[in-house]
C-alpha cells in the first residue's frame, strides 16, 4: 500500500512540476541551435553539445526518447536515452525542453533503416507498408543526441 502512495505522489509530482529534471545535471551554459547540428553535423559528432525546443514527440513504449523542435519550420532533432535510464513522460509533449548530450550518426543499411522505420510506425501506433516503402538517404543516415540530462518546463 505505501508504495502506491509513494507512485502515486511521484506521478502528481511530475504532472505538475513547472520544472523535471532527467539524467545528468546540465552542464554547458551555450546551447546550439538544432539546424547548426544538421547543417554540420561532422563539426559536433562525439561532442557535448545542449539544444533547446519544443518537445514534440515522446516515445509510448519506453520513454526511451523525445523529438525536439528545431529553430526552422518542420526541423526535429530526437534525444535517445538508454532504456530505463532516463524514462520521459509523455507529458513532457508540447512543453520546452533543454538537454544536453553526444552528437551521434547511424549510418544504417536498407535492412536496418527498413526495421527502424517500421518500430517507429509501431512506437506511434501507425500502420507500416513495408512492400511500398521507399528509403531515402536522410532515413539511411540518421543525426540524433545521445542525450545525457535534460530539464523539461
Amino acid at each position: 500500500m505505501a508504495k502506491h502512495i509513494l507512485f502515486f505522489i511521484l506521478l502528481l509530482s511530475i504532472i505538475f512540476a513547472d520544472k523535471n529534471e532527467f539524467g545528468q545535471k546540465l552542464t554547458l551554459d551555450k546551447t546550439t541551435a538544432v539546424s547548426t547540428l544538421l547543417d554540420q553535423p561532422e563539426k559536433y559528432l562525439d561532442k557535448p553539445v545542449q539544444i533547446t525546443g519544443t518537445v514534440v514527440d515522446v516515445c509510448a513504449h519506453k520513454g526511451c526518447w523525445i523529438e525536439v523542435s528545431g529553430d526552422r519550420p518542420y526541423e526535429t532533432i530526437q534525444v535517445k536515452v538508454d532504456d530505463g535510464v532516463i524514462i520521459f513522460p509523455i507529458t513532457a509533449k508540447g512543453k520546452n525542453v533543454v538537454a544536453e548530450g553526444k552528437l551521434e550518426k547511424l549510418s544504417l543499411s536498407d535492412e536496418q533503416a527498413l526495421r527502424m522505420k517500421k518500430h517507429q510506425a509501431e512506437e506511434k501506433g501507425e500502420e507500416f507498408d513495408e512492400k511500398n516503402c521507399k528509403l531515402t538517404e536522410s532515413d539511411k543516415t540518421v543525426y540524433r543526441l545521445r542525450g545525457l540530462g535534460a530539464v523539461i518546463k
